[in-house]
C-alpha cells in the first residue's frame, strides 16, 4: 500500500466514526464514551500516517517526518533509494 491509500483509509475511518459518535451521543452515554475513545484513536492513527512513510509506519522503525516543499519530496533516510 502506498501512503496516500493509508491516509485515505484513516480519513474515511475517522469520518465514519465521527458520524456514528454523534448519533450515539444522543442515545446512550456509555456507548458514546467508548466510541469517543475509538474516534480519538482513529484521529491519532491518521496523524501518524500523515507524518510517516509506509515502511516506517508498518514496522515502527522511527518517526520519519516527511515534508513536502512544492513538488520536491524528501525520502525517509532509512530507505536506500539508490536502487530505484
Amino acid at each position: 500500500m502506498d501512503n496516500d491509500t493509508l491516509i485515505d483509509q484513516a480519513r474515511h475511518l475517522y469520518a465514519v466514526l465521527q458520524v456514528e459518535q454523534y448519533t450515539k451521543s444522543l442515545k446512550n452515554k456509555t456507548q458514546f464514551d467508548r466510541l469517543d475513545h475509538l474516534v480519538m484513536c482513529a484521529y491519532c492513527r491518521y496523524q501518524r500516517r500523515l507524518n510517516r512513510c509506509v515502511l516506517c509506519y508498518q514496522h515502527r522503525l522511527n518517526d520519519c517526518n516527511r515534508k513536502f516543499w512544492g513538488n520536491e519530496q524528501q525520502f525517509c533516510p532509512r530507505i536506500n533509494h539508490s536502487r530505484l
